[in-house]
């Protein structure tokens, strides 16, 4: 199946020449001239290039009512250099990637290859549920250094020391899950081990989303502090229904985390250039990667670094975290893998 490719910009040359490139490289192309046109072709395309300047219906808005319709089409802004902040603004909402004009006929190919890759994970490490084994791991973590630990039961860690309990209920109603990440930012530290337990209890009480959402900041805010995060679930008074749901649903949200931290060729280069252990400045980053967009390579640390994917040191270097080599070793598995194939 042939992918398409939508170009949307307002000046006819441009139009017909990226609609001849994109289509010697074997792709279909459907062409807009506005935005609007653009919302009315958009569902038939694999992936959009979009003109940020157009007259009327900017490529911000169109962007945004892209997303509301299919979050995962990866559309390119295209920006001349005055709107280089704009495109950055886009890209934290949604844009995959973007391009300048005027535009090398490589770097359009480049871009499409980038976008239509599709990552697949063959070596994920699944997390451990064997509760018990867990919580025995929580408790060996918390014999030198304060942990937290989040539940609706206190005396299920009854004897451990240095623990900081966030509740799950008050009085016997369950608790708001947003003052429950309050407290858990007040109390959370660098490096302090989380103990989360009763996932059960928060499916019960809560819509699936919310609680996918609650875990998914769980699990970011630990990466950002560097601090283990545990997942202890009672499986035994619950059918096996309701246990697979949950490991369902904690893989998922480590899954989409890592998947959000790779779906960018530009990340993925810089997680394997850090991946030889050596740590970099910005200004070599660029220069062994050959980038000379400054803005774009900005903002993918930035991501990185947020993901808790890279930290730097006190000279400002770069270099990858544990889950960032963890990452490292899942692209170096599916290097592996294509090459086998």
């Amino acid at each position: 199946m042939t992918e398409k490719i939508m170009f949307v910009d307002d000046d006819p040359s441009i139009l017909d020449a990226a609609k001849t490139a994109i289509e010697s490289y074997g792709y279909e192309v459907i062409t807009a001239k506005s935005g609007e046109e653009c919302l009315e072709k958009v569902r038939d395309a694999n992936l959009v290039f979009l003109d940020i300047k157009m007259p009327g219906m900017d490529g911000i808005e169109v962007l945004k009512k892209i997303k509301e319709r299919d979050e995962s089409l990866p559309v390119i802004m295209i920006t001349a250099y005055a709107t280089v902040d704009t495109a950055i603004e886009a890209m934290k909402l949604g844009a995959f990637d973007y391009i300048r004009k005027p535009f090398a006929i490589e770097e359009l190919e480049g871009s499409i290859l980038a976008a239509l890759e599709e990552i697949k994970f063959d070596k994920l490490k699944r997390l451990n549920f064997e509760g018990e084994n867990n919580l025995k791991r929580f408790k060996k973590l918390v014999k030198d250094r304060e942990g937290i630990c989040i539940t609706k039961n206190p005396d299920k860690v009854g004897g451990i020391g240095n623990v900081r309990i966030v509740s799950l209920v008050e009085g016997w109603e369950p608790r708001d899950i947003e003052a429950v990440k309050d407290e858990i930012e007040k109390n959370m530290a660098e490096s302090m081990p989380v103990l989360m337990m009763d996932v059960g209890y928060l499916m019960e009480k809560n819509p699936v989303e919310k609680v996918r959402n609650f875990l998914k900041w769980l699990y970011k805010i630990s990466l950002a502090n560097k601090s283990a995060l545990i997942f202890h679930t009672d499986f035994g008074d619950m059918n096996e229904e309701n246990a697979d749901e949950i490991r369902e649903l904690i893989a998922d949200i480590r899954l989409g985390l890592f998947s959000e931290s790779i779906s960018n060729y530009l990340r993925r280069k810089v997680i394997q250039l850090l991946s030889n252990g050596e740590k970099y400045s910005f200004t070599k980053i660029a220069q062994k990667l050959n980038i000379k967009d400054n803005p774009k390579l900005s903002f993918h640390l930035k991501k990185l670094k947020d993901d808790g994917v890279i930290d730097q040191d006190e000279d400002k270097r770069y270099f990858l975290s544990d889950a960032g080599k963890e990452i490292a070793d899942i692209l170096e598995s599916i290097k592996k893998l294509r090459a086998k194939v």
